[in-house]
């Protein structure tokens, strides 16, 4: 180790590198490194460098999506596999979310569709003797994946992050004491529906978002749990191509979060100044052809698109087969496309590539 200052006090030194390279050895490197946890989508999985983590997610999508649905869908995947997940619903309330829950495991059994959420919970709808038996089979399979899967609706005692923060603390404390020791998944269902943590202040919708995901990473670093965050998207970004500056509010989201998706439909990049595909025709597609884009990932290579088919009566979401392989096709489609650019100089620090004048 290299000789510490001596005229410092050591609770005044930061660590040196030399004291953390110490640390990646065969018999230290598990006191920093974190696991990864496979949402069960493969390419996003392998976008994600093994999956989830001790991070802050943020999922945006315009309204209709699905985004609340794909969360769910992969809140429910790690609850199969025993990973404790708590799913913050501020805007549907348990009975959709089950309902959902149940359209999604029939499907995912029979492979075609059958009855929907509004089926299920309308309460004039008659269903046969073999429209029942499917939901028993589906409700099984929900009673078993779902154990670990636990739901908050919005209420008194839920509506701001200190209320979130506190139930999140209870659970933790609850589950390490009962011995439990896999990564905690926290989905919070959306950011913009949070109100202040104090009614009196008068903030402005900015200043609340802002303030949210402050706490929410500091909820990150000190409960060490993983956050899918769920937010709106700007008006005017609707018919775009989805971008960073697409998010509401989206100063402090794009700065303070490790990972940002988002999802649009399949064709929304511009070609020659016009979109490829209108909203109409895509949402009259079935499965709907989806594309998650990932827009910014601290820990690794971003600008990535993976493709996803959503079968939204069913509330259920899919890669498509050869969804592996489009990762690397992205990729080539972009070096192609630029390879004939030349490039005058790298700005390091904004990666920005300039093109030779003249």
């Amino acid at each position: 180790m290299a000789e510490r200052d001596t005229q410092y006090p050591e609770k005044q030194l930061g660590r040196t590198l030399s004291d953390c390279a110490a640390l990646f050895t065969r018999e230290e490197i598990g006191s920093v490194s974190a696991e990864r946890v496979p949402t069960g989508f493969p390419s996003l999985d392998r976008s994600l460098n093994g999956g989830l983590f001790n991070g802050l997610f943020v999922l945006g999508a315009v309204p209709g999506l699905g985004k609340s649905t794909l969360a769910l869908q992969i809140a429910y995947n790690l609850s199969g596999r025993g990973y404790p997940v708590l799913y913050f619903a501020l805007e549907m309330n348990r009975a959709w979310i089950t309902a959902k829950a149940l359209c999604r495991a029939d499907f995912a059994l029979h492979r075609q569709p059958g009855f929907q959420a509004a089926d299920l919970l309308n309460m004039g709808r008659r269903f046969s003797d073999g429209e029942w038996e499917r939901i028993s089979q589906a409700r099984g399979l929900v009673e078993r994946e779902g154990r670990n899967l636990y739901l908050y609706e919005q209420g008194p005692d839920l509506t701001h992050i200190g209320q979130i923060r506190e139930h999140i603390r209870q659970f933790r404390e609850g589950y390490q004491a009962a011995g439990g020791n896999r990564p905690i998944l926290v989905v919070v269902d959306y950011l913009q529906i949070l109100t202040p943590r104090d009614p009196a202040m008068k903030f402005s919708d900015k200043q609340i978002v802002d303030d949210n995901v402050r706490e929410l990473c500091a909820i990150r670093d000190q409960e060490q749990v993983m956050i899918l965050l769920i937010s709106a998207l700007n008006r005017y970004s609707y018919n775009k191509e989805i971008s960073l500056e697409s998010f509401k509010e989206s100063g402090s989201i794009e700065y303070s979060a490790d990972v940002i998706l988002g999802m649009q439909y399949q064709g929304m990049e511009k070609n020659k100044g016009k979109v490829a595909l209108t909203l109409d025709d895509a949402k009259n597609r079935n499965p709907r052809q989806l594309e998650l884009s990932l827009l910014k990932m601290r820990y690794g290579q971003d600008g990535v698109r993976i493709p996803l088919e959503f079968y939204s009566g069913s509330s259920y979401f899919q890669e498509p087969e050869g969804a592996a392989l489009a990762q690397p096709a992205r990729i080539r489609e972009l070096r192609e496309r630029f390879a004939a650019w030349p490039v005058q100089y790298h700005d390091g620090f904004h990666q920005k590539a300039r093109r030779l004048r003249g």
